[in-house]
């Protein structure tokens, strides 16, 4: 049986992956242009960091943000289950959906961005490599890929990942040799340590970026043989893979006073090495956003055909890339986390509280509340408090005791203290709650 395209607890013959096949998915997810995009962001304004800060950021934000991300990775390695199936013990039955519906706007969403950045970047480099443009070309040919790079399934993906992971890897170690080589690393690298309200907003979106993809990680390390390897294999290739490309974002934006990445590759003359970069880090990127989305669907309607919904997210990413607007990167990055800082730290606050009650996943996956409307709730004003403390960062709006607090500690932070506490306090309350029976994850809505 292909228990990919089930949401059902993957039993442990079909668990797989060890420690090297989960740090080749997420090694894979980290180098993105994406990425390097959000480190451009960190040393230009309203940021504004130095090298050293940015990095210090890089460095704490991926310590804070794997945490969260890989602390539900592990969740799917002891349970079996998808992300969103997950989502049904904290939240209900019910309450999953409205997550899920969200979840699945969001994965599309970053299937089209990836795409876009992917095509133009292409599209630069084969216009000064090979003297042609096609940028709508390369976002068909990228879509299509994507689509079957996710539809090849997780027995497959071990092999492609392991092959895309050693490639990106030496790649990506080369391009670093060469730009801290030639373009005085040390120079740029002298100035002062010293946290500002700058460092703070910094480190929310270095922290944004690996929360981004908790509501979707446990959709791969359920086919974990252990929790370690899925835990471990996750934090540490996500962790080497997005920092350095976020490191090389700032340094590129410092020497060359340059945001576009692609501007930056043409710069740095790349060449042939800078498309085979592009081409297999926007695949080993998007299709976990295109698979995930099928799987996000199937937790609103059990009975949908994966496969199908796979080709459906895949079409649909790539006609929005068509259309969409790439505008203000870093609010997209900032909003999106806030929904999901709040959510995951939800999420993980219910594992660490009630885990031996994971050891069920059928109990997990079978809610005895269809809505909690509690836990809801505590989602709901976390992503309130986050933007709250955000606003002096975001739009130069300040309000008193949140920009206080913004300035000192970030939205990242005071958020996933805050919603952890209250979680936990409406766990104490709420226990022995009892609403009726929902319909369980095998059957048809």
């Amino acid at each position: 049986m292909e228990y990919g395209y089930d949401i059902g607890p993957v039993p442990p013959s079909g668990r797989r992956y060890g420690f090297t096949d989960n740090f080749a998915i997420w090694f894979g997810a980290g180098i993105s242009i994406a990425e390097f995009w959000a480190g451009a962001i960190l040393v230009a304004s309203p940021v504004s960091l130095n090298l050293k800060l940015a990095t210090l950021a890089v460095l704490l934000g991926h310590l804070v943000g794997n945490l969260l991300l890989s602390l539900v990775g592990a969740m799917g390695a002891y349970t079996g289950l998808p992300t969103m199936v997950l989502a049904r013990k904290p939240l209900g039955l019910r309450g999953s959906h409205l997550v899920s519906a969200l979840n699945y706007l969001q994965l599309v969403g970053w299937t089209a961005v990836m795409l876009i950045v992917g095509a133009l970047a292409m599209d630069a480099v084969s216009s000064r490599v090979l003297g042609f443009k096609a940028y709508h070309a390369w976002i068909l040919l990228l879509g299509v890929l994507v689509t079957l790079w996710s539809l090849a399934g997780p027995e497959r993906w071990s092999v492609l990942g392991r092959s895309a992971a050693m490639l990106l890897l030496a790649l990506s170690l080369w391009l670093a040799y060469v730009v801290v080589r030639d373009y005085g690393f040390w120079r740029h690298f002298s100035g002062p340590l010293e946290t500002s309200a700058g460092f703070w907003l910094g480190l929310d979106l270095v922290i944004a970026m690996p929360v981004l993809w908790a509501p979707l990680i446990a959709d791969y390390t359920r086919f974990s043989r252990s929790v370690a390897s899925g835990f471990w294999g996750s934090y540490i290739g996500y962790f080497i893979s997005s920092s350095l490309f976020y490191f090389l974002g700032a340094f590129s934006n410092l020497v060359l006073g340059e945001m576009d990445p692609i501007s930056v590759i043409l710069f740095y003359g790349l060449g042939v090495p800078a498309m085979l970069i592009i081409l297999f880090s926007t695949l080993t990127t998007t299709f976990l956003d295109v698979y995930s989305a099928a799987i996000t669907y199937k937790n609103i309607r059990p009975a949908a055909d994966a496969r199908r919904h796979i080709v459906v997210a895949g079409i649909l990413g790539t006609l929005l890339a068509l259309v969409f607007p790439m505008q203000k990167y870093e609010w997209f990055l900032l909003l999106i986390g806030g929904a999901f800082v709040s959510l995951t730290a939800v999420m993980v606050a219910d594992y660490l509280a009630s885990r031996e009650s994971y050891r069920n996943p059928a109990l997990v996956a079978e809610p005895r509340v269809a809505v909690r409307w509690g836990a809801i709730a505590v989602w709901a004003a976390g992503f309130a408090l986050y933007m709250l403390l955000a606003l002096p960062g975001l739009l130069g709006v300040r309000i008193p005791v949140f920009a206080e607090l913004g300035g000192r500690m970030g939205s990242s932070i005071p958020t996933l203290v805050a919603v952890i506490l209250a979680y936990l306090a409406y766990t104490r309350l709420s226990r022995g709650e009892r609403v009726g029976r929902p319909p369980s994850y095998g059957e048809g809505q």
